[in-house]
Formats: structure tokens, C-alpha cells, sequence
């Protein structure tokens, strides 16, 4: 997300632009001056955060570009930055409850981010494992549930930054995390450096923190169309209209069928197609052809016979 530089902060104009209400800036219990301290202090390192980001696109870009449809990365907008503190803080209490300007890096795990776009979700794997290769994979670093990650963070601190190979010296700081569906395919995501959440409703992606010197970078990949609708979904009601049902059952709808969408494609690779009758029908033969055999040079019945039984009733 592209944001304007140099922009002070005024917390009136960040409330009223991103829709945090009273009650919410009250329960952060940060004063409106600690957090210009974070505000501040974020804007310094911007250029920092822009120059790693550049260094792990080049590396992502370079070791992904036969595997992916594409790669993108943003730093997150001052404003953003200080709209998640306040809403987690009410949100995820045990983890942003000690939060300050001294920490904030080593909690917020994606003042850097990166979104992999992936076309078929079975090219999920061949990422994972690339990811598990360019960053080091230590499952013991793995933050553990209600751990203190401050004290993890610290707990390397000196190692991550040892001969200013950065890249080298990073790791995994979370076992990986695939958030499915009810209606996802869980055997095809089945991996022992991997775990399965269904906790969020309608969202589907799979994400990874890296610890990378003095801070965390995520990772997301998704496909095209969870990506599309993951993006609408974001600007309708992200992140203070999430109670609205109507928009609820509409976006329910429309990832039913970014559900379907994805599952047609996948079904695309499969021997399917690669039974179809490659030599043309001659003139006469395309004549004498009516509609019902003409779907039948698949083997095993015709083309629509083999779509329903892959995707009716499901």
C-alpha cells in the first residue's frame, strides 16, 4: 500500500480516517503522546524497512519466478500502524497488552509484507518448500501460544545479526499456518511444518513470520481469486463494519464461488484434458456429430458427466 511521506501525526485525523472510535483509543491505554512516540520513531525507519523489503523481493522474485504467478511486497502505513495497535489492544490483549516504542518491532509481525499469488492451489507446496529453504526452518524457535515473545525475540537478538548476514542468520519465528474453509481440501495440505486453522471465517491463505534482524516480516500466499476476493472484502468492511450481515451473507456468496472458481481451475491440471481427442474431426464426421457424443471424446464419459461428478452436491 503506498503511503505519503513525511505526514505528521495527528491522531484526530488518523480516528477519523480509519473509523476508531473512543471507546477503543480509551481501552489502549497508550497516551495520545506515546503513541507519536511509535509514530514517530516507525516514520524514522521507513527508509530501513524499504531497503529490506527490496533485498527479500530481489530474493523471493529470483528463487520463485518459474513457481508463481506473482510477488509484491509493502511497508505498512504510519497510520495503519497506529490504528492496529489501538484496535489489538482490545483484540489480542495478552499480546499487545505490554506494547511501547521500545518493543513494538518485536511484536507486530508485519511492519514488512509480502503476498505470493499462486494460480492453482496445488502450487501451494512448491513455495512452502522454497520458503523452507531461503529461511531457516528451526521448529524449537517456533513462538508458542501465550509465550513471551518479547523474551523470545531477544533470545537472538546478537545471532540474527552475526556477520551481517541477514538473510543467512534468519528463521521461521512461527510454525507456517494454512487458514481454510469447511470447504477446503485439508489432505492437500497436509505437512508436518505446517498447521490447519478454520478460525476465520471465509479466509483462505497461507502465511508465514520470519525473523529477520531487528524485526518480523509475514509472508502470504493465496491464490488469484482469494487474492481478488480477500481485496474486496478488505475495502467493504475491513476493519469496522465486520458485524454487518448483510454484506456478511453477500460476501459469503461471492467466495462460494471463488471456491468454485479455484477448485475448476485445479481440476484444470488434472489427466482430464489430456485424454481429449487431439486429431481434428474431418468435415463429414463434425457433421454426423450431434451435440450428446460430441462431448464424449473424454474417456470415461463425457466432459460436462465428468464436472458434475467433481463438483455437484459439493
Amino acid at each position: 500500500m503506498a503511503f505519503k511521506s513525511g505526514v505528521p501525526f495527528d491522531l484526530n485525523r488518523i480516528q477519523k480516517e480509519l473509523g476508531i472510535n473512543e471507546k477503543r483509543i480509551r481501552f489502549c491505554k497508550l497516551s495520545e503522546g506515546e503513541l507519536k512516540e511509535i509514530y514517530d520513531n516507525y516514520t524514522r525507519n521507513i527508509p530501513t524497512l524499504q531497503k529490506i523489503k527490496a533485498d527479500i523481493l530481489s530474493v523471493l522474485n529470483e528463487r520463485l519466478t518459474d513457481k508463481v504467478h506473482s510477488v509484491r511486497g509493502r511497508i505498512k502505513a504510519p497510520d495503519h500502524l497506529i490504528e492496529k495497535i489501538i484496535r489489538n489492544k482490545s483484540e489480542k490483549q495478552s499480546k499487545y497488552e505490554k506494547l511501547n516504542i521500545d518493543n513494538y518491532n518485536k511484536i507486530i509481525t508485519d511492519l514488512i509484507g509480502f503476498r505470493i499469488i499462486i494460480l492453482r492451489k496445488t502450487e501451494w507446496r512448491a513455495v512452502h518448500d522454497t520458503l523452507l529453504t531461503i529461511f531457516r526452518n528451526i521448529p524449537d524457535r517456533y513462538a508458542a501460544e501465550g509465550e513471551d515473545i518479547v523474551k523470545k525475540f531477544d533470545e537472538y537478538a546478537n545471532e540474527v545479526k552475526e556477520n551481517n548476514k541477514y538473510l543467512e542468520n534468519s528463521y521461521h519465528a512461527e510454525k507456517p499456518v494454512a487458514y481454510l474453509t469447511s470447504l477446503d481440501d485439508r489432505e492437500l495440505y497436509k505437512d508436518p511444518n505446517l498447521r490447519v486453522d478454520s478460525s476465520k471465517l471465509h479466509y483462505r491463505s497461507i502465511h508465514y513470520v520470519i525473523r529477520y534482524s531487528d524485526l518480523y516480516f509475514e509472508i502470504q500466499v493465496r491464490t488469484l481469486f482469494e487474492e481478488g476476493w480477500l481485496e474486496f472484502d478488505h475495502q467493504i468492511k475491513y476493519p469496522y463494519d465486520q458485524k454487518n450481515m448483510r454484506k456478511q451473507e453477500f460476501l459469503a456468496i461471492l467466495n462460494s464461488i471463488v471456491t468454485a472458481a479455484d477448485r475448476l481451475i485445479t481440476f484444470y491440471d488434472e489427466d482430464l484434458f489430456l485424454n481429449i481427442q487431439k486429431e481434428p474431426l474431418d468435415c463429414k464426421k463434425e457433421e454426423a456429430h450431434t451435440e450428446e457424443n460430441t462431448g464424449a471424446s473424454l474417456s470415461g464419459g463425457s466432459f460436462n458427466d465428468r464436472l458434475f461428478s467433481e463438483f455437484d452436491g459439493r
